[in-house]
């Protein structure tokens, strides 16, 4: 068997793209020509699709962040799997007894800034989160907890407190947030409002659904006041992505969320899936679709739950915490003084 290189051309997002092919001398006894042996009752068969082909699909729809993350939730083995909003916000294992989710659970290099940036619909809570009144709304307490332990010094580097880890930055320095298509409903609606202005929802959608960019201190400037206390101020900001990556559904959105209609291709998007989303109609779109028609495609409707039943099936499946790097920005001070 041997290998030329060649020119060939496949679509991606919508256009037709140059990539590099090879092509392969194969000595077997029907040669390179494709089988002739099937009837034409194929045709018609819904072949069945299994969820774990979705990462293949996302790769074909230039998806490819959302499909890394998939086949990196797939590969988990054993399974764990958040139960509640506070276990799937905060990378707890649904026992309880053993903590926190395994380290590898905890995702710190797959999503970058800059490629969530990318996306216009960020900019707004990336710019709000380098405006000190919106930062400083609400969160007076959250900035006194996190900077008093370092009050006897000048100046704190709070990267350099945690050795980068930006993790463990958010544990104990975000004190702000702006959420960006969080709930269930709100995924749906990014999904379709993409599809309806650009001919496609994005890999941001795939990738993160709904998620938040968060806001830590990341410089604290202190100097003793004159009358028992400390000034303190808040001089630059870390903004970053986290966002908890699980298929677990809260009852209070209606029934199991919808993901989509999907084949071996890629996804085809119902609109009735979000209205019934808005509606609490619950899980309504258990049916297949045939949007080319008879002899078309067949699309399988895809839920949350699918999800779960594979974990439970394979005792795999892991869901994770996502965090993007940061990116540290000078702020105007943000200035309140505390005790000695």
């Amino acid at each position: 068997m041997s290998a030329q290189d060649i020119s060939v051309y496949s679509p991606s997002n919508g256009e037709w793209r140059e990539q590099l092919g090879d092509i392969w001398y194969v000595n077997r006894k029907s040669g390179n020509s494709p089988g002739v042996t099937r009837d034409a009752q194929h045709l018609v068969t819904e072949e069945q699709f299994e969820v774990t082909e979705i990462p293949g699909a996302m790769s074909k729809m230039g998806w490819h962040r959302a499909a890394a993350l998939l086949r990196k939730w797939f590969a988990y083995s054993p399974k764990n799997q958040a139960m509640n909003t506070t276990q799937k916000r905060n990378g707890l294992n649904a026992d309880w007894a053993t903590g926190a989710y395994p380290d590898d659970r905890f995702d710190m290099g797959t999503i970058k800034l800059d490629w969530v940036l990318s996306y216009p619909r960020t900019q707004a809570g990336f710019n709000k989160l380098q405006k000190s009144g919106y930062l400083n709304a609400g969160t007076a307490e959250s900035l006194v907890n996190a900077v008093y332990p370092y009050r006897d010094r000048r100046r704190i580097d709070t990267l350099e407190l945690v050795d980068g880890n930006v993790h463990a930055l958010h544990n104990r320095f975000q004190f702000q947030l702006f959420r960006i298509d969080t709930t269930a409903l709100e995924k749906a609606e990014q999904f379709f409002g993409a599809m309806l202005h650009h001919g496609k929802p994005d890999d941001l959608a795939g990738a993160l659904g709904g998620f938040a960019m968060y806001a830590a201190v990341a410089e604290a400037r202190f100097v003793p006041a004159f009358i028992g206390g400390i000034d303190v101020e808040i001089t630059k900001v870390a903004i970053y992505i986290k966002n908890p990556y699980s298929f677990f559904d809260d009852s209070r959105e209606g029934g199991s969320q919808y993901l989509g209609h999907w084949n071996k291709d890629g996804i085809c998007l119902v609109p009735e899936g979000y209205v019934a989303q808005r509606e609490n109609w619950g899980s309504w779109s258990n049916y297949v679709i045939k949007p080319e028609g008879p002899y078309g495609r067949t699309f399988w409707p895809v839920h949350n739950s699918d999800f779960r039943r594979w974990q439970d099936t394979h005792n795999a499946g892991g869901d994770m915490v996502l965090f993007s790097d940061c990116r540290v920005v000078k702020i105007d001070p943000i200035k309140f003084r505390v005790k000695k």
